[in-house]
C-alpha cells in the first residue's frame, strides 16, 4: 500500500502534502527493497508521527518546522544544488529553506529558528528511539552504535530541555524505554556469555555413545 497524505490525520496543507510525497519518493528510491507496505508504515510512524508531536504538544508551532519534519530523510535533497534550492523556496517558502540552512549552520538561526530546531531535534529523536531501540528484541552488530546514538541524543536534549515541557516528557519517556530495551539485551548477552559449556562426552566412559 503506497502512502496517501489523506490517511495521515494531518490538516489539509498543500506544502505538507508535497513534503510527504518527496519523502515517500526518497524512501522508494533509497529503501525500496523494504517494499511499499513497510515504507508506508515508516511514513506514518516516523515523519508523520514526528510532525504530530510538534502540533499536539506546542501551542506556537510553525508551518516550516512541520514541513521539515514531513520531509524526513529527504530534507538534505532540497539543498543539493542551487536549482533544487530555488525550487524548494518556490514550493515551501523562503522561511522553510532558511530554517534548513540554519539546521546545518546554527549561526544563521534567529530566536524562532532556534525554537523550531529544538523541537525538530526532539521530535526526530523520539522517532529514532522508536525505530531503533524501543522494543528491540535481538542484539546485532549495531548494538553499540545504538547505545552511542542514545547517549548523544540525551546529551543534546540536556542542553535544550525546558523550552517545551510536554515534548521533554515524551523524549524522556522514550529514552527510558530505550534504556530498558538496550540494557535488557546487554543482560541477555552477559547471561549467555557466563553460561558454562557442557564438557564433551567421553565415548570411553559409561554413558558415552556406543
Amino acid at each position: 500500500m503506497a502512502f496517501d497524505y489523506s490517511t495521515s490525520g494531518l490538516p489539509q496543507n498543500d506544502r505538507w502534502n508535497v513534503a510527504t510525497q518527496i519523502c515517500n519518493q526518497w524512501l522508494n528510491e533509497n529503501m525500496g527493497f523494504f517494499g511499499p507496505e513497510r515504507i508506508n508504515n515508516f511514513m506514518h510512524n516516523q515523519p508523520v508521527a514526528a510532525a504530530k508531536r510538534i502540533i499536539d504538544n506546542t501551542g506556537d508551532w510553525s508551518e516550516e518546522s512541520v514541513t521539515l519534519l514531513l520531509l524526513g530523510p529527504a530534507k538534505s535533497t532540497l539543498l543539493a544544488n542551487a536549482q533544487t534550492e530555488t525550487v524548494a523556496r518556490h514550493i515551501f517558502g523562503d522561511r522553510a529553506v532558511d530554517l534548513l540552512h540554519a539546521m546545518a549552520d546554527p549561526s544563521k538561526a534567529d530566536a524562532e529558528m532556534v525554537r523550531d530546531m529544538n523541537r525538530i531535534f526532539i521530535a526526530e529523536g523520539v522517532s529514532t528511539m522508536t525505530d531503533q531501540m524501543i522494543g528491540r528484541a535481538k542484539i546485532d552488530q549495531h548494538h553499540e552504535t545504538r547505545w552511542s546514538i542514545l547517549h548523544n541524543l540525551e546529551r543534546t536534549h540536556a542542553t535544550i530541555k525546558g523550552q517545551d515541557p510536554a515534548l521533554d516528557k515524551i523524549f524522556e519517556e522514550a529514552a527510558k524505554k530505550s534504556h530498558d530495551a538496550l540494557e535488557g539485551l546487554d543482560r541477555a548477552a552477559a547471561a549467555v556469555a557466563k553460561k558454562p559449556m557442557k564438557p564433551p562426552v567421553n565415548p570411553h566412559k559409561p554413558g558415552g555413545p556406543h
